[in-house]
């Protein structure tokens, strides 16, 4: 069943729904931007919850798209309204956390 809801997302309110297509991605040097397609998956009391292509889980508040939180915005990860393909120069590269402990890449 697919839910709709209302979020802030640069300047403006706008809605979203579950299973829409959203990219996660972030910054690299110049207009470069790296990340991958993704899909809003569920909504907490607090948060959005997206899942990349390669299973990795990022979360937002639920009242601001754009902001991530957690190891995605420790990454530098932020989430766009806008389709994957509609970016000029973007790198598809798996959405990845560092994890200190085990001092790899995971994308979970």
């Amino acid at each position: 069943m697919e839910k709709s809801f209302k979020v802030w997302d640069y300047g403006q309110m706008v809605t979203i729904n579950t299973g829409e297509e959203f990219t996660v991605c972030r910054c690299g040097a110049g207009t470069t931007v790296f990340g991958e397609k993704a899909i809003l998956l569920k909504a907490t009391k607090n948060h959005l919850i997206f899942i990349t292509e390669s299973g990795a889980k990022v979360k937002t508040p639920i009242d601001n798209i754009s902001c991530t939180i957690g190891k995605a915005q420790k990454e530098g990860y932020f989430v766009s309204r806008r389709k994957f393909e509609q970016f000029e120069k973007i790198i598809n590269e798996k959405v990845r956390f560092w994890n200190d402990k085990k001092s790899i890449f995971e994308n979970k």
